[in-house]
């Protein structure tokens, strides 16, 4: 037998201490499996506060849509009630997304959902803001058990991959527009935009400022730094706080004029309570329940938070996959953690809760597990303290991440397969809906009919899924019932 010498002894002596030393460490990196998903502390930082900056335009965008609702009362809701509830209800729910899905995603109220709760609900169905709170309620429940079954697993899995796809490129697009309007490039009527440079004149400055800070992300991102959006949106807020406290012009007050420090006041914050106490004492109103608009939105809420919010996991699942090189399903607890998310977010206050498509700039800068989440998560809930701070951040800011976001989102558009005809009418239908109507979920549902369309055409009908089938009629359904909103 070889007898061992004295470096041999040193040698086996050390890796004995590096088993002990893997085998004790820490929490945190165990938890969250740091190894097998190549993540460490500071990409998972960088990652959590660049999803919070990309996320960040919620917090006033929410509260301004929201607080145009109408109450049957007459009154409306509290601005700063509904930042309070935009604020605690996104921290809750994307804390629980990355304790207990591990995954890099931020959960918040849904833009365009938020749109349709106040126009087309509340005012326009003369129901109010109870009203709309009530359906929203109601909708996320039957959603939430929904996702608990395997339905909504299985129609993800028996949906084309390049619909997928399709659907992530689209959903790119559209956050691409809900960013250059942020900007300041397209005019808005009832917070929907229009195509339009009618307002360009007098958002010139912000739309200046806010290119810049897009290609400075842009050019950062490709010269591999760690967080280029982040980077560009501290140094855009910084100048946007330099001139709106110092330069006494229009054209910088329309761009900059919520940049300007007032003082540190929560006086608004009481009004969290008062949404809530307020909408919920009117669930046995009759003059909600005897519209039929009550029961037609719940119908409609349950399926474009389904699409919406499964779409934009989806997508994010798809992302997250490319970067890490990896093929990871969707997991069930992601699927019921956003569905539930919904019934807190409407507790507290907000509109339909959702994953954020925003997670994809984070993902980019190294998120790769639930820690980057819980940073997004604290970041929310520091926002309350730093409310004076946060709602001074303007539109053009946010807006360009959100456009950044968008030009990551659209390089799955060469993985389509286009030379199919089915997928090339459900993809291009799917694409142009989403921008068009401002809706994911009607993105999804005409670009799915297209689909089936395009299989029927080419006598492809047989190899479309039973469950396929069964969502075209529900699609259908879905747009009739939208007629009478």
């Amino acid at each position: 037998m070889k007898k061992l010498k004295k470096n041999d002894d040193f040698n086996i002596e050390r890796t004995k201490d590096e088993i002990v030393n893997n085998s004790k460490r820490s929490f945190i990196p165990r938890y969250f499996k740091f190894d097998s998903l190549k993540a460490t502390f500071k990409k998972e930082i960088i990652g959590g506060l660049s999803t919070f900056l990309a996320m960040v335009y919620i917090l006033s965008v929410e509260p301004t849509i929201l607080s145009g609702a109408d109450g049957i009362n007459g009154d409306k809701m509290s601005y700063g009630g509904v930042f309070v509830a935009t604020a605690i209800s996104s921290f809750i729910c994307t804390l629980l997304m990355g304790l207990f899905a591990n995954l890099p995603v931020g959960v918040a109220p849904s833009m365009g959902l938020n749109a349709m709760f106040t126009f087309n609900i509340a005012n326009s169905g003369n129901i109010g803001y109870e009203g709309a709170l009530i359906a929203t309620m109601i909708s996320s429940i039957l959603f939430t058990v929904i996702s608990i079954t395997k339905l909504r697993s299985l129609l993800i899995k028996c949906i084309p991959h390049s619909m997928h796809l399709a659907f992530g490129v689209g959903i790119g697009f559209f956050i691409a527009y809900v960013g250059l309007t942020n900007i300041g490039w397209f005019a808005t009527k009832d917070g929907i935009p229009i195509a339009s440079l009618s307002k360009f004149k007098e958002n010139y400055i912000g739309i200046i400022v806010g290119m810049i800070i897009l290609f400075g992300s842009i050019i950062l991102f490709f010269k591999k730094f760690i967080a280029p959006v982040a980077i560009m949106m501290l140094v855009g807020f910084i100048f946007a706080i330099i001139l709106a406290n110092t330069v006494d012009d229009i054209a910088v007050s329309t761009a900059f004029g919520v940049s300007k420090w007032d003082g540190w006041h929560y006086s608004d914050f009481s009004g969290f309570w008062y949404n809530i106490k307020n909408s919920y004492s009117e669930i046995g109103n009759v003059n909600i329940w005897n519209k039929p608009v009550m029961y037609v939105s719940v119908f409609i809420f349950v399926i474009l938070n389904f699409f919406d919010a499964t779409g934009t996991l989806k997508t994010i699942n798809i992302e997250t996959n490319k970067i890490t090189e990896r093929n990871d399903d969707l997991s069930n607890s992601s699927l019921i953690i956003d569905a539930s998310s919904t019934i807190v977010g409407s507790a507290l206050g907000v509109s339909h809760m959702s994953a954020y498509v925003e997670s994809c700039v984070g993902i980019s800068q190294g998120s790769r597990t639930g820690f980057s989440t819980i940073i997004t998560s604290l970041l929310f809930l520091l926002s309350l303290v730093l409310f004076p701070l946060f709602k001074m951040i303007p539109g053009c800011i946010s807006g360009a991440a959100t456009v950044f976001i968008g030009t990551i989102m659209i390089k799955s558009i060469t993985d389509i397969e286009w030379k199919k005809p089915e997928i090339g009418l459900g993809a291009f239908f799917s694409i142009i809906f989403m921008i068009t109507t401002y809706s994911i979920a009607n993105g999804i549902a005409v670009g799915m009919l297209a689909y089936t369309a395009g299989c029927i055409a080419t006598k492809q009908g047989k190899k479309v899924p039973i469950l396929v089938w069964l969502l075209d009629v529900v699609f259908i359904a879905y747009f009739i019932a939208y007629a009478f909103i």
